[in-house]
């Protein structure tokens, strides 16, 4: 694979054919809007989109992991002992059994 082209959502849809013949040459295409990336495209084929697929949902479970991991770490959660998650397991579980309870005020 070549280097990596730039083109704008503009472009895609202005320059289809040239745009095509860069898929082909470089295998990936950065799809920009007001000059921010917003999409990546690259090159597949009958055999093998669906293990592309199968590999960018890979990434994209990661990227929720990391995030997860990470807004653990900021909140602190990640330093809980067993027995604070099991807490509020419980607490959690208790609020979803008990009606809730309106005033009437």
């Amino acid at each position: 694979m070549g280097s990596t082209s730039f083109v704008s959502f503009r472009e895609l849809r202005t320059s289809t054919t040239k745009i095509n013949d860069m898929l082909t040459d470089d295998g990936k295409i950065i799809v920009t809007s007001n000059g921010k990336p917003k999409a990546i495209m690259i090159q597949v084929n009958e055999t093998d989109f669906e293990d592309t697929l199968a590999i960018i949902n890979q990434v994209k479970l990661a990227r929720v992991i990391n995030n997860l991991r990470a807004s653990a770490r900021n909140s602190g959660a990640s330093e809980m002992s067993l027995d604070e998650i099991n807490a509020e397991i419980a607490l959690s579980r208790k609020e979803r059994r008990e009606p809730l309870v309106r005033s009437n005020a």
